[in-house]
């Protein structure tokens, strides 16, 4: 759970990297709802995630 906020943010920069979201869009709403259902499922142990950090930034992740 400590890595909630970085795994969300890397799923909208993932999605904008893959064209699905227009670079000057606003991401809020986007990224609340992506925060809601990982940590539900983080919680109920239905998601995992493995994360690559560098200096203790998370840069990548497989899930």
């Amino acid at each position: 759970m400590q890595d909630l906020e970085a795994l969300t943010q890397l799923r909208v920069e993932l999605l904008r990297e893959a064209g699905d979201i227009k670079s000057n869009s606003n991401t809020a709403n986007l990224a609340e709802v992506t925060r809601k259902y990982l940590g539900e499922k983080m919680q109920l142990g239905e998601f995992l995630a493995w994360v690559v950090e560098v200096d203790s930034q998370i840069v990548g992740l497989a899930a």
